[in-house]
């Protein structure tokens, strides 16, 4: 590696950590901050679940696209590893599905419906387009042109900011760890357990905890990933960083819903 190639990646990694390791989404989610102090009620947290499908159910068509328009084998190969284990296909540590077995129930919009069963809402609503807020068909439809977008470097610079969105803090102190979206939902869904008599009545943490536990092995590949691709003829900065932005700006949208009916169901 050359030491003006080296500067030029110093120079683009510090645009990186100001337009898209400092956006809204990832360093000041309104949303999250005033879920993780416990203070939802049920009717809240069911708004949270049923916006929450939508993403779940809706995402598969973004990674579908994701796969189809990937920008070399690799990226293809794995796109198509969270696609088949969103459907219901066990990942091995490494992020594989080689050879897993498969389970309808473990498809992640059927997982999140049986989270949801202690809030009573109804499964085959769940994950319907008629029950996404406008927020929410917005942020759909954002990451569908960003994280799908048949731009390949527009769809991994999305795949790099939404990665690092999702891994944000996590292995790095306890600290830093809290201030992790996953981390925060269940801290706050922690919080509502335990104020529940009734054992029937609280929801079960796995769907959170599976995400929370394996997002740094997701944030650390796309890190790699991009920074073999930069160096790599036909990089294009500007596509990668505007993919990032526009791909936190549709995730930013979708918590700024949620903080708005948390806000009308209070």
């Amino acid at each position: 590696m050359n030491a003006p190639r080296r500067k030029t990646f110093e120079d683009f990694w510090e645009i990186v950590e100001k337009e898209i390791h400092g956006h809204p989404v990832i360093v000041d989610n309104p949303f999250c901050k005033w879920f993780k102090t416990g203070e939802a009620d049920r009717r809240q947290i069911a708004d949270l679940f049923e916006q929450f499908a939508v993403f779940s159910k809706w995402f598969l068509l973004a990674q579908l696209l994701r796969v189809l328009n990937a920008s070399d084998l690799e990226a293809e190969t794995r796109s198509r590893y969270i696609l088949v284990n969103e459907l219901g296909v066990g990942i091995l540590p490494d992020g594989a599905a080689e050879n897993q077995p498969f389970k309808t129930g473990w498809a992640h919009i059927n997982w999140l419906r049986e989270t949801a069963r202690p809030l009573g809402l109804d499964p085959q609503r769940l994950g319907s387009w008629e029950s996404a807020s406008p927020a929410t068909k917005a942020f759909i439809k954002g990451l569908e042109e960003t994280y799908g977008s048949k731009d390949g470097e527009i769809g991994r610079g999305a795949s790099y900011a939404i990665e690092t969105w999702a891994a944000w803090g996590i292995g790095k102190g306890a600290t830093a760890e809290s201030d992790n979206f996953w981390k925060e939902l269940i801290v706050g869904i922690e919080i509502h357990n335990q104020q529940c008599a009734d054992n029937a009545r609280k929801v079960p943490l796995d769907f959170f905890l599976f995400h929370f536990n394996s997002e740094k092995g997701h944030g650390d590949n796309v890190l790699e990933e991009m920074q073999h691709s930069y160096f790599k003829s036909g990089f294009d900065a500007r596509k990668f960083l505007k993919g990032g932005r526009q791909a936190l700006d549709a995730i930013h949208t979708f918590w700024a819903g949620l903080d708005k009916s948390r806000r009308e169901l209070s």
